[in-house]
């Protein structure tokens, strides 16, 4: 969870300082602690059952790890610096002290496979919390941690020690966010789909404000891109919602858009939805391969 008074940076919130969560990017995090924007993801069923599993999936790393377990029952966020978290639980080892202890859920071998590489790794956003816990500790930093995964119903542990570069890295990057939510220098949105409820809220379309593009090929090729992918069917949609965010961050509350090339694009809001409508002239380049083109910002 994260800080109520908005003074530390949460443990899940920092791989956002990256841009590497899927939760939650580095300019919606800034919105969040320069005007307090309400950027929470809404609790979906997944996440519910998460909850509900959380303290059998506690009590089972205690009986298998063979270690006092001390649940974070009340939800107590912890701040060191300008560091946070709410750790699920302190796990203490009696040659070690206390760790952090994190629990996943991973719902389907898919993700598990993906996502985790069948157990070879833990996603990287995961990793950093895990750290950031580790570095915010009790009284003083913690020596080691560990991430328990429920995995379909088989329980998979991933032990880790403090990496003092890394939290280094992370103070670092904490102070250049902060001075920037100090100084009012907003980020770009990074054009994630993660981004597009906030976006549409910030930037509400202005009737007849125009934006030039002038010759940027990597705008022009994000358009290109989404209206290809919005033609193609099943596996298509999920990578036109990709193009579809950027060309959000990018237009922003302009109504009309010109591009390269000729292309053109032209926003108009409905009560439910945000309609884009591109143009594209026969003579255009045609879009290049997706896996090459997923451009940042």
């Amino acid at each position: 969870m994260p800080d109520p008074l908005r003074q530390t940076i949460s443990a899940t919130e920092v791989p956002a300082l990256w841009n590497v969560s899927p939760w939650v990017t580095r300019w919606m995090l800034w919105h969040r602690f320069a005007d307090g924007m309400d950027i929470d993801a809404r609790a979906d069923s997944r996440m519910e059952w998460g909850k509900l599993l959380q303290p059998l999936i506690i009590a089972k790393a205690a009986e298998d790890l063979h270690l006092e377990v001390r649940p974070n029952a009340d939800d107590t966020y912890h701040r060191s610096g300008m560091f946070g978290c709410t750790r699920d639980a302190d796990i203490i080892c009696p040659s070690r002290g206390p760790g952090a202890l994190e629990t996943k859920c991973v719902f389907d071998y898919r993700t598990w496979m993906t996502d985790w590489a069948g157990g070879k790794r833990v996603p990287r956003h995961y990793e950093i919390q895990l750290q950031m816990q580790m570095r915010v500790g009790e009284h003083e930093p913690f020596r080691w941690g560990v991430i328990a995964a429920w995995v379909a119903g088989e329980m998979h542990y991933f032990e880790r020690e403090p990496i003092p570069k890394f939290w280094n890295e992370a103070s670092d990057a904490a102070r250049a966010f902060f001075a920037s939510v100090e100084a009012k220098q907003e980020p770009e949105p990074f054009g994630d789909p993660v981004e597009v409820p906030l976006l549409k809220e910030l930037f509400p379309i202005e009737k007849g404000k125009q934006v030039d593009f002038g010759d940027d090929a990597k705008a022009a090729e994000v358009v290109r891109q989404f209206e290809g992918a919005r033609q193609m069917e099943s596996g298509g949609r999920r990578t036109a919602e990709v193009y579809r965010a950027k060309l959000l961050a990018m237009m922003r509350d302009a109504e009309e858009g010109t591009f390269a090339d000729g292309i053109k694009v032209r926003m108009s809001k409905s009560t439910k939805q945000t309609r884009i409508n591109v143009y594209i002239p026969d003579e255009a380049p045609a879009p290049q391969p997706y896996a090459n083109l997923l451009i940042a910002g």
